[in-house]
């Protein structure tokens, strides 16, 4: 995992870089198998601290966060907790679209011996019919 940090309009502060990259490492690592790259900025406009993160995973997923808060660490505070929840909610996705299965019941009032349909010839034809047409459009 590569960590990219930029300071604007401030002067760099390795007291803060190693702050925000612990933070960050605990949240990416529970979450992200295949981290590649994050970037921090750090930013100062009048009185606000902004802190923006962007998180490039292996998966083929981007993240962007960012915090704006008086205090520069409580806005990498902030932002760590936004990023981690955006990690959640990612993870609960894609655990709950594995997890679908396609079980498919009976009716009610239906058993499989009832089941046995007369299929004609002609029914598959226009299947295929149908088939084609629609892969041709």
């Amino acid at each position: 995992m590569r960590f990219q940090f930029s300071f604007k309009h401030m002067a760099t502060s390795q007291a803060l870089q190693d702050y925000a990259e612990e933070k960050l490492k605990v949240k990416i690592e529970k979450f992200v198998t295949k981290a590649i790259e994050v970037k921090v900025t750090f930013s100062v406009d009048r009185h606000l601290q902004h802190a923006n993160c962007v998180l490039v995973g292996g998966d083929g997923f981007s993240l962007t966060v960012d915090h704006v808060c008086e205090d520069m660490y409580g806005s990498v505070d902030r932002m760590v907790d936004k990023l981690g929840a955006q990690l959640k909610k990612k993870k609960d996705k894609l655990k709950s679209h594995k997890n679908k299965s396609t079980v498919r019941t009976m009716p009610e009032g239906r058993s499989s011996s009832e089941d046995s349909y007369s299929i004609d010839a002609s029914d598959i034809v226009k299947y295929e019919e149908a088939r084609r047409r629609k892969v041709a459009s």
